[in-house]
């Protein structure tokens, strides 16, 4: 089977979240602080971590929701779980710092741009099918210049849809034309949401990671770099 097209998850896929780790934990500290908690970074980031991953927990069985809920729940539960009470606007105030972060610090992955363009040259369809909302995905796609690289974009909120719902996929799979799913590569970070959503559809699934991974089904390839993809897309 030939390859005709490739998607690819955005946040964590074309560009990771360490470089903003040490400034989010700032955002965190300063969050804490300005409702009079004194607990040093470590602790936040543990608390924070349980109440992110419950959070999830709650949203993702649904088949659509929209980001900005979703982590607004999750900051407010963090100062609940510190002991602060009556913020229930701060979810939404460090939605928009967490945002305006992304816009300053996020940068592509080194070999992205080389393996678009690659690809580009191959005349395959280059598709980013990402869990986001439209206010967070329109200025972070911009930043990064991919315009040129990409012949069609699919947000979850576009959708009314979150990976690993296949009504996501689908919607991807129409901006393509005539492309049927067993001639999809998707590419992404995560197993529960790009590989699951994905194979489900018969795609070829490939997992990028620099770990093992032991959640969620087995990938069809497993990558530690985004050029290695030029040697497993067909065409």
């Amino acid at each position: 089977m030939t390859h005709r097209a490739v998607f690819f998850d955005f946040g964590g896929t074309l560009f990771a979240y360490g470089a903003i780790r040490e400034h989010f934990d700032t955002l965190l500290e300063d969050l804490a602080r300005r409702h009079g908690v004194e607990a040093d970074r470590d602790e936040l980031r543990r608390v924070y971590r349980t109440t992110m991953a419950g959070s999830f927990a709650e949203f993702q069985s649904r088949p659509f929701y929209l980001h900005r809920d979703l982590f607004a729940h999750a900051h407010r539960s963090f100062l609940e779980d510190l002991g602060v009470e009556g913020a229930e606007d701060a979810g939404d105030l460090f939605y928009s710092a967490q945002s305006e972060l992304g816009m300053a610090r996020v940068t592509l992955r080194p070999d992205a741009r080389p393996t678009l363009e690659g690809l580009r040259e191959r005349g395959l369809h280059l598709g980013i099918v990402s869990n986001i909302d439209d206010d967070q995905f329109g200025p972070l796609f911009s930043h990064l210049g991919l315009a040129s690289l990409f012949d069609a974009t699919t947000t979850s909120e576009e959708a009314r849809s979150c990976k690993p719902d296949p009504g996501i996929f689908r919607l991807a799979l129409a901006k393509t034309g005539e492309v049927r799913p067993e001639e999809v590569v998707f590419v992404g970070d995560s197993p529960l949401h790009d590989v699951a959503g994905a194979a489900a559809l018969g795609m070829t699934t490939v997992l990028l990671t620099r770990s093992p991974q032991n959640i969620g089904p087995r990938p069809d390839h497993t990558i530690g770099s985004l050029g290695e993809l030029l040697e497993i897309v067909r065409t």
